[in-house]
């Protein structure tokens, strides 16, 4: 015989069809669609396959419902709550770039934003998502503008502009 499932009362049948309804996330309104059905007495095994997803997610879904109520159901990223720096360090990262040199006296480039986050926080991170702060913080590339190698010397364009 198939297993009922039972919801913890955080929330009646109808807030949680609200819930799934709301929803604009596709994973969670699933999470939220699947504990709808629950609500009304749904069994596991026939929610699955209405949803198209097995049994043990179903029971998975219940189970962090129940926990952990409607913050269970919520989608949990990798970095959620572990953001890279804080806003002081972002600050720091700040100033540090707009006095315009890096400690071995070069340009800040995504490659010196990582090493720096690396020596505050001891946190490793990608070189993409160091440019990506590198953007956010409203700086863009400093690159000296290119010359031709076969210019005229300083000379000859002094006597260029005379005439």
């Amino acid at each position: 015989m198939p297993k009922i499932l039972k919801l913890e009362s955080h929330l009646t049948a109808k807030q949680i069809h609200r819930k799934y309804v709301s929803c604009q996330h596709s994973q969670e309104k699933k999470r939220w669609q699947a504990l709808s059905l629950i609500a009304v007495g749904g069994v596991a095994n026939t929610v699955a396959q209405e949803l198209g997803m097995s049994s043990g997610w179903i029971s998975q879904t219940v189970h962090r419902y129940n926990a952990g109520g409607v913050a269970g159901v919520k989608n949990k990223s990798k970095n959620e709550g572990s953001k890279t720096l804080s806003t002081v360090q972002v600050k720091e990262l700040e100033k540090e770039i707009e006095s315009g040199k890096t400690a071995d006296r070069r340009l800040w480039s995504g490659t010196q934003i990582k090493q720096w986050v690396k020596d505050k926080t001891g946190k490793e991170i990608h070189k993409t998502t160091a440019w990506r702060m590198f953007g956010k913080l409203k700086f863009t590339s400093q690159v000296p503008r290119p010359f031709h190698r076969e210019r005229a010397r300083e000379e000859e364009q002094i006597e260029f502009k005379k005439s």
